[in-house]
């Protein structure tokens, strides 16, 4: 009966993780109503910051004061908070938050570049072909945008992908530099450094005082801080901890479905055929380049969570 409780359990932390991070997509573009997205960002990691440094202290764990430790965080705090997270935000004042969500499931692709050139893992003919295939999707989603929306959503487009890069690069490094740090103190520093650099840069740019917003803006920076950054990600290390790592990896294809399914119910967002098609293909090219097991050997996968 233990066993089966705590599948369970696992079952039910891992759904819950992927509905929290497919739904985070349609809260960015709600709570854009009301905040402008520097702000937005700066509020919700500081949010994020104060959540997790609880929870560090709460269990009573160590920081490891050593200079690779702070000066990963500060890296991980503006490549994988600060850069990827403002132009994500940004990005979906112009395209779609179903859109937005699949465009960011391409950055296995992006890692893998990467891995191979800083880390020195192997890129294969298999994570080519998914690269490849992911490459072709993108074109279909361009074409697309570029026939409905305009330059506009090219913009949008563009600010998608830039933030993968950045992601993708912050991902490689932790990978490398950051194999010896708790999952949870390592959170700290980046949350911390992105949220307030962000404020600080949005202060002067847009003026915007938070405490005019309305509750549904506030509802959503408190959703994306707590659920969507402190939550979702406590739930993926004690899942890592208990599931082999290519079952965690299968939230890179079920996020970006669910994103799409929440913005076209709840945002009446349009889902085209050419979308759909494309998504398709970047889905069909992650799973060609990600998953792979044999009958003696584990997948290596980076459990890249699609989330914002």
């Amino acid at each position: 009966m233990r066993g089966a409780s705590e599948k369970a359990l696992v079952a039910l932390a891992y759904a819950s993780m992927c509905a929290i991070w497919g739904s985070t997509w349609m809260m960015i573009k709600i709570g854009l109503r009301g905040a402008p997205p520097l702000t937005g960002v700066g509020i919700r990691f500081v949010v994020a910051g104060l959540l997790v440094t609880a929870l560090v202290a709460l269990r009573r764990l160590p920081y490891p004061w050593t200079h690779r430790f702070v000066s990963l965080g500060v890296v991980l705090g503006i490549t994988h908070m600060a850069l990827p997270y403002v132009l994500v935000y940004w990005a979906e004042q112009h395209i779609s938050s179903g859109l937005t969500a699949v465009l960011y499931a391409t950055m296995p692709f992006v890692v893998a570049v990467m891995a191979r050139l800083i880390v020195g893992d192997a890129l294969t003919m298999r994570k080519l072909g998914g690269i490849a295939l992911g490459v072709t999707g993108v074109w279909f989603i361009y074409a697309d945008s570029v026939r409905l929306g305009g330059s506009q959503s090219v913009l949008g487009i563009g600010a998608v992908l830039l933030s993968v890069f950045f992601a993708a690069l912050s991902t490689v490094l932790l990978k490398r530099f950051g194999k010896e740090f708790n999952a949870l103190v390592m959170l700290v520093l980046p949350f911390w450094v992105g949220g307030t650099l962000v404020l600080a840069a949005g202060a002067p740019v847009e003026k915007s005082n938070p405490l005019t917003y309305d509750a549904q803006t506030w509802g959503t920076i408190l959703y994306l801080a707590i659920l969507g950054s402190g939550v979702a990600f406590t739930l993926l290390f004690w899942v890592i901890q208990r599931v082999d790592v290519t079952v965690v990896a299968y939230q890179t294809f079920i996020i970006p479905v669910l994103a799409l399914f929440f913005g076209w119910v709840f945002l009446d967002e349009t889902v085209t055929s050419r979308l759909a098609l494309g998504s398709a293909l970047i889905l069909a090219g992650i799973a060609v380049a990600t998953l792979r097991r044999t009958a003696t050997r584990r997948a290596r996968i980076v459990a890249t969570p699609v989330s914002k």
